[in-house]
């Protein structure tokens, strides 16, 4: 998304909370509440992929940081469902993009784990970290490992580090080479990595 594009979007979310602002569903004033209030109703909003409601728990001021017992975040909950408009709401109510929950899991982790391009391509613009890496291994080779083509070749557009290894020497493209995915393997020496 381009500056102009973004700024668009971030005043179209700044206007759609001014309405909503102090506002329940039957447009009656409410207080907003304590710190940390609403967070499972949030949660529950995002796991159950309503929009409006999270959009009106956000603009009521309950933090987009809320966390489960793991550490999950409902930006995380969201780009692992591939709710792509769920997860530009929390961007826009200050979600931290990379914010790790207690296995190392980032909300492009879970995006590209699951298969949800255009929540990775969202995440990505919103900031994420490219290079982040859970467990040892990097984003990138995990969605080699996966066999993920269009992830790879978008991680790769996106600045991923081709030259990763794991504790062990592996790269992504020795992943690619041990499945035998040509097309991944390709891709990967086009983008510079070692033959």
């Amino acid at each position: 998304m381009g500056r102009d594009a973004s700024h668009h979007y971030h005043l179209v979310f700044f206007l759609l909370l001014t309405l909503l602002a102090g506002c329940t569903t039957n447009g009656v004033p409410e207080q907003a509440g304590a710190p940390g209030q609403g967070a499972g109703e949030l949660m529950a909003a995002v796991q159950a992929n309503q929009d409006r409601a999270v959009l009106e728990l956000l603009s009521r001021g309950v933090s987009p940081e809320a966390r489960t017992e793991t550490g999950q975040s409902p930006l995380m909950e969201a780009a692992a469902n591939g709710n792509r408009r769920i997860a530009r709401l929390l961007l826009a109510a200050g979600a931290d993009v990379n914010a790790r929950d207690r296995g190392g899991y980032t909300a492009v982790i879970h995006a590209a784990e699951h298969g949800h391009l255009a929540v990775v391509r969202a995440l990505l613009a919103a900031g994420a970290n490219v290079n982040v890496s859970q467990d040892g291994e990097s984003l990138l080779m995990k969605v080699v490992a996966s066999g993920d083509l269009l992830t790879a070749e978008m991680l790769l557009a996106a600045g991923a580090d081709v030259h990763f290894r794991r504790a062990d020497g592996v790269t992504a493209l020795d992943l690619a080479r041990a499945s035998n995915n040509t097309d991944l393997e390709m891709l990967l020496v086009q983008a510079g990595a070692a033959r």
